[in-house]
């Protein structure tokens, strides 16, 4: 009879490319992962890894042992729910990845309200763009995940994973000058000849910013490339340029600076990303349900 375990060891050598890796996934050495995989082999009676280069790859036995491996867990999942569902309390560890804006703006007081609410449920919290907690939730490092899309150039299609809409946040433009909140939307076109100040190349809004600016038809001037909302408004503070930023880097935040709309309105989508076989966990239930009245 094949090793559950075993099996769960061999479906991380795949998702994360070598015995090294899924070695420190699973806490484990790399020579133990090694010898429960050619214990596998064993049971399974047929090679489920070969040579590649330096590293491994799976055979054909091994990805059809990789596929059953996955309907497994989702099967643990589903137990490992009804099972929690018996207790009278919600308890256990539950982690949340969140980017930036939403782990600053959104989470903490869920976190807090659920501390009190569910002294047994111990919530864990990880900053992590929302690229990186796809691959977190993925490879089960994470229970749920706060994650973005700004057009359809990032949209999330990602298998095994539910999108659950938390909300709308609207997009601003920061100018320099004196504050207020401007009720007439702005054109981007109108900055054309202004200097930028925008998040990193890699991040999603900056790809995003800079599309939206080549259909208005200028490529943006990009003064400043910075990771932090706070750099970023105090730049266009002192006079250094403008800004497009999300509504949530701009709650709770005073700025010294002109708060303007964007013509056409945009805005990222925000959801929470959950596997469908973790949703009726209770301490995932639980931690939607304190979650999607927040915004």
């Amino acid at each position: 009879m094949l090793g559950i375990w075993r099996l769960q060891l061999l479906r991380e050598v795949a998702r994360r490319g070598t015995i090294r890796a899924a070695a420190e996934a699973m806490s484990i050495t790399p020579s133990g992962v090694s010898q429960q995989l050619r214990i596998l082999e064993a049971e399974a009676g047929v090679a489920l890894l070969e040579p590649d280069g330096r590293g491994v790859r799976l055979t054909e036995a091994g990805l059809v042992l990789v596929r059953h491996a996955g309907a497994i867990t989702e099967a643990m999942d589903a137990a490992e729910a009804e099972l929690a569902s018996l207790r009278r309390e919600v308890g256990g560890t539950l982690t949340i990845a969140a980017f930036p804006t939403a782990a600053r703006a959104i989470l903490p007081g869920v976190i807090a309200q659920l501390g009190h609410a569910h002294p047994r449920l111990r919530l864990l919290l990880r900053d992590l763009e929302t690229d990186e907690s796809l691959a977190a939730l993925r490879l089960d490092e994470v229970d749920l995940a706060v994650v973005d899309e700004y057009d359809e150039a990032t949209a999330i299609h990602e298998p095994g994973v539910e999108l659950i809409p938390l909300m709308d946040d609207p997009l601003f433009l920061v100018i320099p000058g004196e504050p207020e909140l401007a009720t007439e939307p702005v054109a981007l076109a109108s900055l054309a000849g202004e200097a930028w100040i925008m998040d990193t190349e890699a991040s999603s809004i900056y790809g995003a910013v800079r599309r939206a600016c080549l259909r208005d038809g200028f490529e943006p001037g990009v003064r400043s490339h910075c990771r932090d909302y706070s750099v970023i408004i105090a730049l266009v503070e002192a006079g250094l340029g403008v800004a497009v930023v999300p509504g949530l880097a701009l709650r709770d935040r005073q700025v010294r600076a002109r708060l303007a709309p964007i013509e056409g309105d945009p805005a990222r989508r925000v959801s929470v990303a959950v596997r469908p076989g973790r949703r009726t966990h209770p301490a995932v239930a639980t931690t939607l349900a304190a979650i999607l009245p927040t915004v």
